[in-house]
This record gives structure tokens, sequence and C-alpha cells, in this order.
């Protein structure tokens, strides 16, 4: 083993880039699943004080669960998608976990995986793929078996269970006791190795000082890189790779608060998502045009206003307009986009807006984020987003009527009331 301070890694190192692109495929890929050939699985809402699947109990949909209290004790062949105060499982969950309560407790089985948010993240059980957890504890049980990566972020971390892929994390106290097959990076206020901690690669990382780590603990190479919290200066090289290790899970807590929002669009705006399809259907050019020229001119109009003081309250209202309409128009083009992939998967049978919304978001978020071609989707689907919904207000504030009740048919794929 050896020990370097501020050096490049001479190990293979965990990359935050790759994770990101890993678990917004894995993501794709869990989607996809909820559209197969056969009839497609629908969603099991669920909702009350104490809600889940009941021991002995087999659900073949995906579970949508709120409730003060969320148990999974059955089998669900399908995803979870559980919000409450409390959420355990004990049964199995052959999809993923998606959870957001004050503690999160697996001590069953999730065959796909975890992405779990609360004061507290306990796994005692079996994941066979990766867990993202945020919380004040993130905590991997004596019994906890992770069969892929573990990436989170939390005033406490401790790992006493067995993980067979990489662990990347940020904490003021991080405890690590079991077997991580390969590489681990942290941001660490203090970092303790137990007597029975093993990490089969590289250790890379950042503290204020040095970290005891017993030798026989690490198979591969060491690397500290100081942080000074006193003058609060990083080098150049070191902070851009703290960030960047942290930018990862940034992302996709941006990424679930964009599918939050949007649902709720769905929700609460139903018809006006309609005459947003009807647009892009019908003026799929003219939206383009007026989009990029709206996209292009704001930003110049916003400043030539802000430089008089009489002009400053409309530049502020613009750009409040400006920013809440690029960001309003991503969501619904996310529909759109996602509509026309279901329709290619399922051209028969029931469609369901929200997981064409899912599908549609989480495509837009990994095209966004290729190298160099990205910023050409991004501008794209910025201008796409913003001048339909331009054009759908246009017509919502002429009232011209798209009829009794507005399609929402894009290229014959199925309604919002779906």
């Amino acid at each position: 083993m050896t020990f370097t301070m501020n050096q490049a890694d001479t190990g293979p190192a965990w990359r935050p880039a790759r994770a990101v692109t890993i678990l917004a495929a894995g993501a794709v890929a869990a989607v996809l699943l909820c559209w197969p050939a056969a009839p497609a699985y629908a969603l099991d809402r669920r909702s009350g004080d104490a809600v889940g699947v009941a021991a002995g109990q087999v659900v073949d949909d995906d579970v949508a669960a709120t409730g003060r209290l969320v148990r999974i004790d059955g089998t669900v062949r399908g995803d979870v998608y559980a919000f409450g105060e409390q959420v355990a499982v004990t049964g199995i969950i052959e999809g993923d976990l998606i959870a957001v309560a004050r503690e999160v407790l697996i001590d069953g089985q999730v065959q796909g995986d975890v992405r779990a948010a609360g004061a507290t993240v306990q796994v005692n059980g079996r994941v066979d793929r990766n867990v993202t957890g945020a919380g004040q504890r993130l905590q991997l049980g004596n019994g906890g078996r992770v069969g892929g990566s573990w990436m989170g972020a939390g005033e406490t971390i401790s790992l006493a269970g067995d993980v067979g892929g990489s662990v990347a994390g940020a904490g003021e106290s991080v405890l690590l006791q079991g077997d991580i097959r390969r590489g681990a990076e942290f941001a660490v206020g203090s970092l303790t190795l137990g007597p029975n901690a093993r990490i089969g690669r590289g250790l890379t990382y950042w503290a204020e000082r040095p970290q005891d780590v017993p030798a026989q603990a690490v198979a591969g190479a060491v690397q500290f890189h100081q942080m000074d919290r006193r003058h609060e200066r990083v080098s150049r090289h070191d902070h851009g790779r703290f960030f960047g290790a942290l930018s990862g899970f940034f992302s996709l807590t941006w990424l679930a608060g964009s599918a939050l929002v949007g649902l709720a669009l769905l929700r609460t705006c139903p018809r006006f998502v309609a005459r947003f399809l009807n647009a892009l259907e019908r003026q799929p050019v003219s939206s383009f045009v007026v989009g990029t020229v709206g996209l292009v001119a704001t930003v110049p109009l916003v400043v030539l206003l802000a430089v008089t003081i009489v002009g400053l309250p409309a530049a502020a209202v613009l750009a409040g307009g400006y920013a809440a309409g690029l960001y309003v128009g991503w969501l619904l083009l996310a529909v759109a986009l996602g509509s026309i992939l279901v329709g290619i998967v399922r051209r028969y049978g029931t469609r369901h807006m929200a997981w064409a919304f899912l599908l549609g978001l989480v495509v837009l978020h990994v095209g966004s984020r290729i190298p160099f071609l990205g910023v050409l989707v991004t501008f794209a689907a910025l201008a796409f987003g913003f001048g339909t919904l331009l054009v759908a207000l246009y017509r919502t504030w002429r009232r011209a009527e798209l009829g009794p009740e507005p399609p929402a048919y894009l290229g014959g794929v199925g309604s919002v009331g779906a």
C-alpha cells in the first residue's frame, strides 16, 4: 500500500460523470420496463394513514404509496414509490425503490436500485444494484449487502455491511466496518476504519488533516487531499474533483424535483398540457422559430431594461417569466417526447401520461449531458419547449378553442387523462 498527498490517483478512480450516466441509464431502463409488449403494468396507487403491501400479498404492478407509515411486507413485481413519515421494507421489491420519508428502513430485498432521502436511511437487508441516499444518517447494517455501488451525502455515514461496487460520499463523520470490493472516495470531517474494514482498491479522501488509515485495510493507494476550512481554500484541482464528486448527486436531486413539479403540472393543468401537445403537433416549425427568437432575444432585452431605473421592475418581471417559461417548457416537452417514445414501444392500449412524462424527462436529462452534442440537444429542447409554450399561451389568451375537450394526441399516442 502507498500513501500520497495531493497527487493524481494511481489506481482506477470513481468517476462522477460515469456514475451519473450509469444511474440515468438505469432509470431509463426502469421506465421502459413499464411498457412491455404484453399488457402493461398499471400504477397501483395506495394512500392512507398506514398503507402498503401485506405479508404474503403479491402485487404485479408498480406501487405508489403515500401515508404516515408505508410498509412493504409482501412482494412487488415492479417499482415502489413511497412517501411518508416512515417507509419500511421487509418483503421483496423486484424493481426499484424510490422513497422520501423521515425514516427509510430496508430489512428485506430490493432487486433494483434504491434512491432514498430522509433523516435516516438504513439498509439492513439486501439491495442487488445501487444505493443513492441523502439524509442526516446513512447506515448499512452488519447484515446489509449492496450488490452495486453506494453513493450518498449525510451528517453521518456508517457502512458495516458489504458493498460489491465502489463507494462515494460526503459526511461530517464516516465509519467503515465492512467490505468494499472496489474503490472509495469521501469528503469528510472525520474518517474511521474499523478492524473489519476492507477496501478492495484505492481510497481517496478530502479532509482538514490526514486520518488514521490502517495499512491492511486498503489494497490500493491511499490519497489524501487537504481542505483548509479556516481560509476556505482548496486547490483548484481538488476543488474541481470534490465538487465534481457531488455534482452527480445534486443532478439527480434536481431531476427528482423536476419530476414532482411536472407530475403536479399534469394533475392540475391537464387542459393546458393538451393545448401544448396540440400546438407542438400542428405547428412544430413555428414553435421552434418562436422559441429560438425568444431564447436569444429575451436576455439582451432584460439587460437593456435593467440599465434604467424605470425599466428595472419590468426587467425583473421579464427575467422571472423567462426563467419560468424555459423550465415549464422543458417539462412539457418531456411529456411530448415521452409520448412519442411510448407510441413507438406501445402502439395499442392505454397510455399513462405520467409515465410518458417521466420517460421523456430522463431522456432529456441524459441527452443534455452528452459531450459536445449535449449543448445542441439542450438548445433545441429549450427552443421547442419555450416556443410551443408561447404559442399555447397565445392560443389560450385568444381563446382559440381546440374543441370541447382538447385532445392530447401526439402522433396517435394517447390522452392526458389516460
